[in-house]
Parts: C-alpha cells; structure tokens; sequence
C-alpha cells in the first residue's frame, strides 16, 4: 500500500510558510520513500476544506493548521503508513 500524498499549501504572504516549506523538505530527507508536495496558493484557489496557510493535508485531510513539529509530523505520517516503511 502506498502512502497517502502530504500536500503542505502555503502562500507568499504567509509568516510561517518558510518554516513549512523547511518542514516539506526535512520529511523528503527523513522519509525519502513518503510523497510531499508543496502547494503555493499565490494564484490558485485554496483547496478544500483549508481556510489559511500553512495547512498540512494527508490525503485530502487536514492534519494540521499552521506548522508542527517534525518530531509529531514524522510520527503522523509513519501512523499514516506503517512500521518499518523508511527505517
């Protein structure tokens, strides 16, 4: 089973959206296998179901309004997945 796609969304004007796109890039190097997408707003509209950024979406669920620790984030996305997928 594949893991769920995490879309970070985050926009230009955004104060915390440089520390989530240092979070996208932290889970591409901890979990090189987990598919991360970043998704700037600048000139599009917000998906659904996300009302500001930074919002993290698993799937098409968010998980996360503004930026969590990498530590909580890594374990949502290994609950998302299962033991043993990137260790």
């Amino acid at each position: 089973m594949s893991p769920p796609l995490l879309r970070v969304v985050v926009s230009p004007d955004c104060a915390g959206c440089r520390t989530a796109w240092a979070r996208a890039r932290a889970v591409r190097l901890a979990r090189p296998s987990y598919p991360v997408e970043v998704l700037d707003v600048a000139d599009r509209p917000l998906p659904a179901g996300v009302v500001g950024t930074p919002t993290y979406l698993l799937g098409e669920h968010v998980v996360c309004l503004g930026n969590p620790d990498l530590p909580d984030l890594l374990r949502l996305l290994d609950t998302a997945v299962g033991p043993d997928q990137d260790e």
